[in-house]
This record gives C-alpha cells, structure tokens and sequence, in this order.
C-alpha cells in the first residue's frame, strides 16, 4: 500500500467516526455551555436550613471584645475560636463532660491537643463561668 492509498483510508476512517459520533450525540436546542437556572418555588429541606444555620455561626468570627465561655460552650461555638478546629472542640466539650468545668485557663491546658501556646493565643478570647469542683 502507498502513501496516497493510507492518506485516503484515514481520511475515510476520520469521516466515518465524525459521521457515528454525530448520529449519536444528542440533539440539543441549546448551545454549548449554555446554563438555564431552574426557578425553585418550594423552601428548601428543614436539614438543609439547619446545615445552612450551622454553617453560617461557624463562619461568623468573633466581634471585637466577645469571648467564648469554654465552661458552657458547644463544640460549634468551640470552633468559632481561632486555632481551635472541630477535633479539638469535640475533645474539649468531651474533657469537660468528663471532668466538669475549666474554671480557668491552667485547667483547661489538661486537654489532650492544648499546650502553653495555645492557651496564651486564646487568652483574649474565652472566659470560665463554672466553678472548679472540689478534689474528691
């Protein structure tokens, strides 16, 4: 076979591809990349307006001068903290649950994940309203 008679053979191929993929593609009014936004008339799902709730006070930053109480706090407010992500939350709510409340800072360094550093970059940011109980 020549160069002239494999030219034309992949030539036919290419066209006879082209042919198949445009007999199987589907037809479309539209053109390509064209986006059409669907009109939504019901309210979204209860959970998803709860994940939306949950979502936007995890994302709310602390205002100037507002603290965090660490001795009542839930792991969602815990995460609100900087530094503080939702692992460790979830350790520091266990740590009180286990052993009751912090009462202040040198307490609440006896949690698993919190060392000197971050007890001094948080020291702005929380405040202790329980009282530590008494040794047994």
């Amino acid at each position: 076979m020549d160069d002239r008679h494999a030219a034309l053979l992949l030539a036919g191929l290419a066209l006879a591809g082209a042919g198949v993929r445009y007999a199987l593609a589907p037809a479309s009014a539209a053109a390509p990349g064209d986006v059409q936004l669907a009109a939504i008339d019901t309210p979204p799902p209860r959970r998803l307006r709860e994940t939306a709730r949950t979502a936007a006070r995890l994302a709310r930053p602390l205002l100037p001068g507002e603290r965090i109480d660490l001795d009542r706090a839930d792991v969602t407010e815990i995460t609100r903290l900087p530094r503080v992500g939702p692992a460790l939350a979830q350790r520091i709510v266990a740590w009180r649950d286990q052993h009751g409340p912090f009462g202040s800072l040198a307490r609440f360094d006896s949690v698993p994940g919190v060392g000197p550093r971050l007890v001094e970059s948080l020291r702005p940011y929380v405040k202790f309203s329980g009282q530590i109980p008494p040794p047994p």
